[in-house]
C-alpha cells in the first residue's frame, strides 16, 4: 500500500490587532514640514474688554504656506485649556518675523483666563513654537 499525505490547516480568527512599538519603528507626528520657527515675543494681552480679548505673539517666519492660523488655547483653569479661538494670519515671505493676533469673544467679565498659543500652517502642521501659560483678566 502506497504511504498518503494527509494536509490540513488550522484557521484561527483574529479578533483584534494590537501593536506594540518597539525602539527601532517608526513613528510619525503632526510636526512642521518646514524649519520650526521661534517664539520672538509675547505671547501676550493687546487688548481686553468684559466679553472680547486680543493675544498677540510674533514668531520667526515659519515658512511653509502663506495662510496660517493663530491659535489659542484658553479657559478658567490652568489645567484646563479646552476652548479654542483661532485667526487666520497672511504670512510675508520677505519679513523676517511673523505676528500672530487672535480675536477672543464671549468671555465672562471680571474673570481671570489662562492661555497658551501656537500657530500651524493651512494644513493643519504645528509651526511648532512652544508657549508658556500667560493669564489675563477681563473687564
Amino acid at each position: 500500500m502506497r504511504g498518503f499525505f494527509l494536509t490540513f490547516a488550522i484557521v484561527v480568527p483574529i479578533v483584534g490587532l494590537v501593536w506594540l512599538p518597539r525602539p527601532n519603528d517608526l513613528v510619525l507626528a503632526a510636526v512642521p514640514t518646514h524649519g520650526a520657527a521661534v517664539l520672538v515675543a509675547g505671547p501676550e494681552l493687546e487688548a481686553a474688554s468684559d466679553t472680547v480679548a486680543i493675544i498677540r505673539w510674533t514668531t520667526a517666519n515659519p515658512g511653509g504656506t502663506d495662510l496660517h492660523f493663530g491659535i489659542v488655547h484658553y479657559g478658567t483653569d490652568a489645567m484646563n485649556l479646552t476652548k479654542i479661538a483661532k485667526s487666520p494670519n497672511r504670512r510675508n515671505r520677505s519679513h523676517p518675523d511673523m505676528i500672530f493676533r487672535v480675536r477672543i469673544d464671549g468671555l465672562n467679565s471680571h474673570t481671570t483666563y489662562y492661555y497658551k498659543v501656537e500657530s500651524a500652517g493651512s494644513t493643519g502642521a504645528s509651526d511648532g513654537v512652544p508657549s508658556p501659560v500667560r493669564t489675563f483678566k477681563t473687564n
